[in-house]
């Protein structure tokens, strides 16, 4: 098949206009009520922090890291080794890698295993 410049431009308007691009997507916020059942989590026991009043912060936290996952993914296949890459660029995804390590450590040791969650 002969790529011709019409069928070119025509692939990169396509793509362009594509809405299951996830790179193009944020989460939506959430109304109130629309977590899991529509209620929210139970409260755990001893803990120094409350479940949020509405029943929703867990939901929403979910499905931005899913999106970011999904984005992750996407960069990911879309870099080559020896890519080079602009200095902002590089110092964003440094410092998306850095805060989500954060939470991650933070949240996975409030829910250790001495916690019986893991």
């Amino acid at each position: 098949m002969k790529l011709t410049r019409n069928l070119l431009k025509d692939l990169i308007s396509e793509e362009l206009t594509r809405k299951e691009s996830l790179l193009l997507e944020m989460p939506e916020p959430m109304a109130p009520g629309d977590g899991e059942n529509g209620r929210p989590a139970p409260q755990k026991q001893g803990d120094s922090y409350s479940v949020d009043p509405d029943g929703y912060e867990g939901e929403m936290s979910k499905r931005a890291l899913y999106h970011m996952s999904q984005q992750a993914q996407q960069l990911h296949d879309m870099l080559a080794n020896d890519e080079n890459l602009e200095p902002w660029v590089q110092d964003k995804i440094t410092k998306a890698a850095d805060y989500l390590e954060k939470a991650f450590k933070a949240i996975t040791y409030d829910k250790g295993p001495g916690q019986g969650k893991i």
